[in-house]
């Protein structure tokens, strides 16, 4: 008895960021620690700590608060810290001059809510329509090129069932079958086949590798 467990696929468009400044997609820092002071005329205010904060991409940040998946191609290049020392350190910056990939789900159309939030000045098409990009393409560039600023989301659909092996044990995080745990019986690529015990007998099952995580020392009795 085979099955098939999945969850909601994501469809990929580039789309071409709006410039507001000279120099490229802007960033900004966001989060960290604050501390309180007076200014001059007596007013309570207060600053960010140096150091502390991540600094992120600002078309990145209101994409994904907006509920859209983001991939931002990073390259690592170095810099000088500032221009008075010669010591540098390895910073991200955009590889594609004004480019990202936006991410939905497949069925759902949010073109307006996307355009809305006046972040995006157009889409890569022909024809007159956006050009869907294969997810399996977005997934090799984010492994290449993810730069350590994908989201949680991205990151587990990166996983491949390389980390699996016959005979593991894994419980599935995600879909119908949450929380059950199966046994690997074959690995092919980012799917796995395992097996279930369902109402007194053994069920195979297909199931994608990110949707699954290894338990250690575990047994699974179908």
């Amino acid at each position: 008895m085979m099955g098939k467990v999945e969850s909601k696929e994501l469809q990929w468009f580039a789309c071409r960021v709006k410039r507001k400044q000279v120099g490229g997609i802007r960033t900004i820092t966001v989060g960290g620690e604050f501390k309180a002071y007076r200014d001059r005329a007596g007013r309570a205010c207060k600053r960010r700590v140096n150091g502390t904060g991540d600094r992120v991409f600002l078309p990145e940040y209101i994409l994904r608060r907006a509920g859209f998946e983001v991939f931002l191609p990073i390259k690592k290049v170095l810099r000088r810290k500032n221009r008075y020392t010669p010591e540098k350190a390895l910073i991200s910056q955009p590889l594609l001059v004004d480019w990202l990939f936006v991410g939905w789900p497949v069925g759902e159309s949010r073109w307006h809510d996307l355009m809305e939030l006046d972040v995006i000045s157009g889409v890569m098409g022909t024809g007159g329509h956006p050009i869907e990009f294969p997810a399996a393409r977005v997934m090799s560039l984010m492994r290449q090129w993810g730069g350590g600023h994908l989201s949680s989301e991205c990151r587990r659909y990166l996983k491949t069932g390389s980390e699996f092996a016959v005979g593991d044990t894994a419980r599935v995080i995600a879909g119908p079958l949450d929380g059950v745990h199966v046994r690997v019986v074959d690995v092919s690529g980012p799917t796995v086949k395992a097996a279930l015990g369902m109402l007194g007998s053994e069920v195979v099952t297909e199931i994608r590798g990110d949707l699954l995580e290894v338990i250690k020392g575990a047994n699974v009795k179908p």
